[in-house]
């Protein structure tokens, strides 16, 4: 096992920076997950720690030792691929034990590791079968087999659930994790899915455009995002953005934007009499009760699942607010549309006008509308 420094790590190609001055520290057997839009370095930054590509300028230590210019081999990391990478002709067993085979182990020490790994990942009844009898979620857990069985001291992974159906990335993501706390590996896992960093990572470092925006524990991102960007990306559906003018009365500091009266944080004092953009999560909105300050709406598209209900609404274009960051997936779904998420409506939300509302207790987040930082 061993902990990872990653300092002011550059990657350029030609006169394109795929990596800007990335740095980050690594605890022993913690798992990191780096995440955002296509394109935004997280990929770069997991080869050039494999040693898959070189890095124009910056260092990285693994276990105490520089092993910026050593070879892939020499590293000690097992990496797991996105297209698993399993040799066709070759058994389950021989798969696994391949790269222990290159480095000439002993065989009876390697059919030992073997079988401990296919106990841990539940496929020993599979172990004489080739690539092409086995199902993806049974390939996926080999190319892992393949990685635990090297005992290295990291573990990559460069999105490794990307090929699987929605139902069994579920499935893995959890069983990737469990194995992960049970042998204690440092791993540092890629993926552009919001949803696998918020339920297996320890920590997320957030990357766009070669800069990490922010690293934090999925519970410091979604409550304290530092900008519109990490709020935009952390959070299904993604977060509400209203432009609102801070103002103050004899119940304190508010924001009004567009009729809904939010509470925001005494730092915005500096902004009075200004335009802040609001950021409410869906989750947030409830139908208002009696007299209470609301959005006046009409849903333009209710999703009914169930115990739940996705409204989507429209408000005039100068409420709302986009974040220029807003290049992915996670971003409003339109000029001027936003979501709220209820439950237990229990009533018919559409051909009609309602009223949303503020939870109680519900967070407000605020950020500069020029620089996008958040106000804390």
């Amino acid at each position: 096992m061993a902990d990872i420094q990653i300092q002011n790590l550059n990657k350029r190609y030609g006169s394109f920076q795929a990596l800007h001055d990335m740095s980050l520290d690594v605890k022993d057997g913690e798992f990191i997950v780096f995440v955002g839009p296509s394109g935004c370095g997280k990929s770069t930054a997991l080869k050039i720690l494999a040693g898959l590509e070189a890095a124009s300028t910056g260092s990285i230590i693994i276990g105490g030792e520089d092993v910026t210019e050593l070879a892939p081999a020499k590293r000690d990391i097992a990496m797991v691929f996105q297209n698993y990478a399993l040799y066709p002709h070759l058994t389950v067993r021989q798969n696994i034990g391949f790269g222990l085979m290159m480095r000439g182990t002993d065989k009876k020490q390697i059919n030992q590791r073997v079988e401990r790994a296919a106990q841990a990942l539940e496929i020993s009844d599979l172990l004489e079968r080739r690539p092409k009898a086995l199902s993806g979620g049974q390939r996926q857990r080999v190319a892992l087999g393949r990685a635990i069985v090297r005992e290295p001291q990291v573990f990559l992974m460069d999105e490794p659930l990307s090929n699987l159906d929605a139902a069994l990335r579920v499935q893995m993501r959890a069983e990737i994790t469990a194995l992960q706390r049970r042998i204690g590996v440092t791993t540092i896992y890629v993926t552009h899915d919001q949803t696998e960093a918020m339920t297996m990572a320890d920590r997320i470092v957030i990357m766009r455009k070669g800069v990490v925006q922010q690293i934090g524990s999925p519970d410091a991102l979604f409550n304290r995002p530092a900008n519109m960007f990490v709020a935009g990306f952390i959070g299904s559906p993604a977060m509400n953005f209203l432009r609102g003018k801070v103002q103050r009365d004899d119940r304190g500091l508010f924001a009004d934007a567009g009729g809904l009266r939010l509470p925001v944080v005494e730092a915005a004092a500096s902004y009075l009499g200004k335009t802040v953009i609001c950021g409410i999560r869906p989750e947030s909105l409830d139908l208002a009760r009696g007299d209470a300050p609301a959005l006046e709406i009409t849903p333009t598209l209710v999703e009914s699942l169930g115990t739940e209900a996705y409204v989507h609404f429209k408000l005039p274009g100068q409420q709302v607010a986009t974040a220029v960051a807003g290049e992915h997936e996670h971003q409003p779904l339109g000029n001027g549309t936003l979501i709220a998420r209820l439950y237990d409506v229990g009533t018919p939300l559409s051909g009609g006008t309602i009223r949303l509302g503020l939870k109680p207790q519900a967070s407000v987040h605020l950020f500069d509308p020029a620089t996008e930082q958040a106000i804390s």
